[in-house]
């Protein structure tokens, strides 16, 4: 909650998985590689992971069935699984460069413990990875299901225990399985060929997962949950839905206003509350009756890395003894951090389970996937497959904004960087940057940062001097990094700077590389005292087919104090 990063939220998962149900096993005429025949053992789940955007070639129609699968090219996959998600800017790895094509990728699968990062400070892209480390892998990115354990394999004892229950999991359920002679082979590599054959079999668990969904024999499932904004409410009534399980709210005797939601504000309820580990806010109504309940899922959303206190005091207050706890929580950007421990040492004697994070974005489908993926007690019945027929998407906003840092150190500022930032519990914000994170909050937006592929000096004299010549030049920088799945936004806030009277010349790259067609657009800007100059005037001339909203531009003199204009105005453009 104290600081806000990059979530760009996944295309419907119900969608994709729809597109990527396989037809058992078609024939196929030609793989399109040379290297993969058509009568290959292998050619239907190539020509699946190829179709599906899985997996692609090593070359020009070349799959290079034959070559080992390595880390890069799991965490690549497994990412295009989970359909590119936005990843924290601040996960890096000393061997792995921003231009490296599964970047993105090695920083989300570590971030979201599906792989676990290397030794050092590296993630071993290279490294080659072993049939037990994929069913270890496969079976984190599912939610780590259980599984009762199976028939022996005959190399049993080799199987290292930390992967045991993965490579029952993926036996049972035809993931992964045995070699001749009922070998599973631990430690041996796997082949491209043979990595296409495994996704293919994941991918139809996963869609199985979603069609089947189990009901309890009787209400002794629980969701519990605490929600300040909506997010983790509504993941909760998902889970509850889904497991057919009953449904209570912690709700606290004294609401949460937004000004007591306002983590900005170093006097606010939250800030208070998070400053004081000891004080537990009271929950309102009589103490629910938990005595009925074997399984508890108990949800809350993430504030500095740890459940709200008055989760703390449902936890304490509550006879938890014995009962299965499984944990699951809302962020923008932050894991599960600490929460799950946490709560487990103020009960410690329930039997706590690995828990869940979600962003506040979700598709419905990702929570139902994931609570299928428990196997909690159920009965055999099979529901009805859910409704996988495509849908329009919500309508969702996205803000954009550019700012240029020229110092992180708020005790040693000059002047011009004092004017061109704010300071915030000893965190130095661009303006521009403070704004786009208040518009973030309110209009619960998701957020994306332009950045120069070309780093800007910081030096506020070269910086400057930088912008006029780029503007004197008609300049267009390259900018970084793309904004994944742009169609599915419908509005788009553009924040930037006012320099030498206009937009950063980077900018003008952002509106050329992006179609706003049909779009509604709304620009925000900070400025010096010359306000907006005719910059939303340019914007419009720029993008003619877009819907122009009036926009926002705050003077640097006055942002220290402009929280609540951002806000009534966000608030006033929901009412138009």
């Amino acid at each position: 909650m104290n600081k806000l990063k990059q979530r760009i939220s996944a295309l419907l998962v119900a969608i994709m998985l729809l597109t990527m149900v396989p037809t058992a096993f078609a024939a196929i005429d030609d793989t399109g590689f040379s290297d993969v025949a058509a009568n290959a053992w292998y050619a239907a789940a190539v020509s699946y992971v190829q179709t599906n955007s899985l997996m692609s070639g090593t070359a020009f129609a070349t799959f290079s069935p034959d070559t080992n699968i390595d880390r890069a090219m799991l965490a690549a996959i497994l990412y295009r699984i989970s359909d590119n998600p936005a990843v924290s800017e601040t996960v890096t790895f000393a061997d792995v460069t921003a231009d490296d094509y599964y970047a993105a990728a090695a920083a989300w699968a570590v971030t979201n413990d599906v792989m676990t990062p290397g030794e050092n400070g590296f993630f071993g892209g290279n490294e080659s990875v072993s049939r037990q480390e994929i069913a270890h892998i496969l079976w984190r990115h599912a939610g780590r299901p259980s599984a009762e354990a199976s028939v022996d394999f005959a190399d049993e004892t080799m199987i290292a225990p930390y992967a045991a229950a993965a490579v029952d999991w993926a036996r049972a359920n035809e993931v992964i399985n045995g070699k001749e002679n009922n070998y599973f082979d631990p430690n041996g590599n796997v082949t491209r060929a043979q990595m296409a054959a495994i996704i293919q079999n994941y991918m139809t668990l996963r869609q199985k997962t979603i069609e089947q969904s189990p009901i309890t024999d009787d209400n002794r499932i629980l969701v519990a949950y605490f929600s300040a904004t909506g997010n983790t409410k509504t993941v909760a009534d998902i889970v509850a839905t889904t497991l057919k399980a009953d449904l209570y709210e912690i709700v606290p005797e004294t609401a949460y206003t937004s000004d007591d939601l306002n983590w900005t504000n170093p006097s606010s309820r939250v800030n208070a509350e998070h400053n004081d580990p000891s004080f537990r806010p009271a929950i309102a109504g009589d103490t629910k009756d938990l005595s009925n309940y074997d399984t508890i899922l108990l949800g809350y959303p993430i504030w500095w890395g740890e459940a709200p206190n008055i989760v703390w005091n449902f936890v304490e207050s509550s006879d938890l003894a014995g009962k299965t706890m499984i944990p699951f929580c809302t962020s923008s950007s932050s894991g599960l951090g600490s929460s799950g421990e946490t709560l487990q040492a103020l009960s410690p004697n329930a039997d706590w389970q690995n828990g869940q994070r979600f962003s506040g974005s979700v598709e419905a489908a990702t929570v139902r996937q994931w609570a299928l993926s428990l196997n909690l007690p159920s009965n055999t019945t099979v529901q009805p497959a859910l409704d996988t027929t495509p849908t329009t998407p919500e309508k969702r906003s996205l803000v954009v904004y550019f700012f240029m840092p020229e110092t992180a150190d708020p005790n040693n500022m000059t002047q011009d960087e004092a004017q061109s930032t704010i300071v915030i519990d000893n965190e130095v914000l661009g303006n521009t940057q403070y704004m786009a994170y208040i518009i973030q909050q309110t209009a619960d937006a998701d957020i994306f940062r332009i950045e120069p592929e070309t780093p800007y000096p910081t030096d506020h004299r070269t910086l400057v001097d930088l912008a006029a010549d780029e503007q004197d030049k008609n300049a267009r920088p390259a900018i970084k990094n793309s904004i994944p799945n742009w169609e599915t936004y419908d509005t788009i806030f553009v924040g930037y700077p006012i320099w030498w009277s206009d937009m950063p010349m980077i900018l003008y790259t952002f509106f050329d590389q992006y179609d706003f067609s049909g779009k509604t657009l709304v620009p925000f800007s900070t400025h010096g005292g010359s306000g907006f100059v005719g910059t939303p005037t340019t914007i419009e001339r720029l993008e003619p087919n877009a819907k122009m909203q009036n926009g926002l531009t705050i003077s640097r003199d006055r942002i220290q104090d402009a929280e609540k204009d951002i806000i009534d105005w966000v608030n006033g453009l929901k009412q138009n």
